[in-house]
């Protein structure tokens, strides 16, 4: 585990890396980077072009958007919008379609303890 404490920022692309086969209708693009991990807690920041693509979450996960827009619906016709400053959370085994309108950019923590019956 690194134990110094450090500072990293959304403009500083050094650790970014490109997504490896993206989802999506449009194959926009985006990137990532793993910013600290312990065991099976994970956080990092993510950015995505606008696409559009249905996923189901195989860990927690909370978000914090950073800039852009997106609509998340899901199987029931609920659609959440998230803009810069919101709090997404999206728990394990839920399923939905982004759907985003503007680059997002967002810090997420992952949680993928594994969860014994």
């Amino acid at each position: 585990m690194d134990e110094k404490i450090r500072v990293v920022g959304t403009s500083d692309r050094a650790g970014w890396t490109g997504l490896v086969d993206p989802p999506g209708e449009m194959g926009t693009g985006g990137s990532e980077r793993e910013v600290f991990t312990s065991g099976s807690f994970t956080t990092g920041l993510w950015e995505r072009e606008p696409d559009t693509w249905s996923f189901e979450r195989p860990y927690h996960e909370i978000a914090l958007i950073i800039a852009g827009e997106a609509d998340i619906e899901e199987p029931d016709g609920t659609v959440h919008t998230v803009r810069a400053g919101d709090v997404l959370v999206t728990p394990k085994g839920t399923k939905g379609t982004w759907r985003i309108r503007e680059k997002i950019v967002k810090f997420y923590a992952i949680d993928d303890r594994r969860e014994d019956g």
